[in-house]
């Protein structure tokens, strides 16, 4: 659990505030963060700030789709973004809430990129808004998915360099599946976040200047790359199965087409040996002295010739 208050003064430096009297009265903005809220924070953000207590569990206890809306009678802005888990690449959402020169951030777990943002407003002051504030928050959040799309692409592009082969390719398939799931929650976040840029961009429910609606689109850009990089992935890993597939029916044609011929040779030989196991008193052939050899040169016979009969037909 962790409240922090930063406020920007009248020269566009952000300093961190004590409590909220610490507060000044002239301050430009006011940005006050949420982390893991307890009980009595979720009673603040509802009493205080006027948060609906279902955005709240929207941020803490579960995971909805990402989303905007805007409340002009209320004159306050929410959004739901979605941040990616370190640990399984699931999504930690982030909920914002802007009113007038307040922005109000909640989720559950540590978000590095926002004490990035501060960071880097101490840098280079300048002057700016609490929507404008939100779309950097958007750009820093989206920009990070590049770390786990690269490390996806990185693992599928090395496919092409391992050998299949009967020791190798279970390993290669364990892998291909490992990073197919990642994929698949990889897609779980990025495709719902490039659906709420799209509806930024078409809705325009974010009054920023037109240095910022380019800002906007250029992260809707950037989410459709990363998805076409995760959908192009996917594909590249349904080639690999297919491959392994044919490679293990080849295999597997290749058992059976041995089995059918040693069948086939042992077919005639089967029959011959019931015909002469009957053990009938009147067979002539049982009272013969070289019976036995005139069968085993028969067999032989029948053998060679089924495998010259096979080779001819490329059977094997």
């Amino acid at each position: 659990m962790a409240i922090r208050v930063h406020f920007q003064d009248q020269s566009n430096h952000f300093h961190t505030a004590c409590t909220f009297s610490a507060i000044p009265e002239d301050a430009k903005l006011v940005w006050i963060d949420f982390e893991n809220p307890t009980k009595n924070d979720q009673a603040l953000l509802t009493q205080r700030f006027n948060i609906a207590r279902h955005h709240i569990e929207e941020s803490v206890f579960t995971v909805t789709r990402p989303k905007v809306s805007n409340h002009p009678q209320k004159k306050h802005l929410y959004l739901i973004l979605h941040a990616i888990s370190h640990n399984n690449f699931s999504a930690e959402p982030l909920s914002i809430t802007v009113k007038g020169n307040w922005i109000i951030t909640v989720h559950k777990y540590p978000m590095e990129v926002l004490s990035d943002i501060i960071t880097s407003f101490n840098k280079s002051p300048k002057a700016i808004t609490t929507i404008e504030l939100t779309t950097i928050m958007v750009d820093k959040i989206t920009h990070q998915y590049f770390k786990y799309v690269d490390h996806v692409e990185d693992i599928v592009f090395s496919f092409e360099y391992q050998n299949v082969d009967k020791v190798n390719n279970r390993k290669l398939m364990d892998d291909v599946y490992n990073i197919r799931s990642e994929i698949i929650k990889l897609k779980r976040v990025l495709i719902p976040m490039e659906q709420l840029l799209n509806e930024i961009i078409d809705e325009s429910p974010l009054d920023v200047s037109h240095e910022y609606q380019l800002l906007i689109k250029h992260i809707h850009s950037r989410l459709l790359r990363q998805t076409d990089t995760l959908m192009a992935c996917e594909h590249i890993t349904d080639d690999i199965k297919d491959n392994n597939e044919s490679y293990r029916s080849n295999r597997i044609n290749g058992v059976m087409n041995v089995l059918t011929i040693i069948s086939s040779i042992f077919f005639p030989l089967s029959f011959l040996t019931g015909w002469y196991g009957m053990n009938f008193s009147y067979m002539p052939e049982l009272d013969w002295h070289y019976s036995y050899f005139v069968f085993i040169a028969i067999s032989l016979v029948v053998v060679v010739s089924l495998i010259t009969l096979f080779k001819k037909k490329n059977w094997f």
